[in-house]
């Protein structure tokens, strides 16, 4: 099954990361990161969602994890290209944006 946004490319079964033609390598948590924005397309998911779904842990948990795999998912998938996806709504969690 194919999943996409824009001009990224999901493949759900084989893991495979495609932006522009060109192939990204995404670790197990930062797929399924992605996955899960992309899923969610133009709809915020929060930091608590985003914890719960792919660590499953506590949305009450101190922990800056989900930052750090956001900050990892936005060199993979838009730091070399003009148009920005990953988009951050401030106190609230994240989107993707076509």
């Amino acid at each position: 099954m194919m999943v996409h946004i824009a001009d990224v490319r999901l493949n759900v079964q084989t893991h495979e990361v495609v932006r522009a033609k060109q192939s990204i390598y995404l670790t197990k948590q930062e797929f399924k990161l992605l996955q899960l924005l992309i899923d969610n397309k133009n709809t915020l998911v929060s930091r608590e969602g985003i914890l719960k779904h792919i660590w499953h842990a506590s949305g009450s948990m101190k922990t800056r994890i989900v930052d750090v795999y956001i900050g990892y998912l936005r060199k993979k998938i838009d730091q070399n290209f003009e148009k920005k996806l990953i988009k951050t709504v401030h106190a609230k969690g994240y989107m993707i944006t076509a």
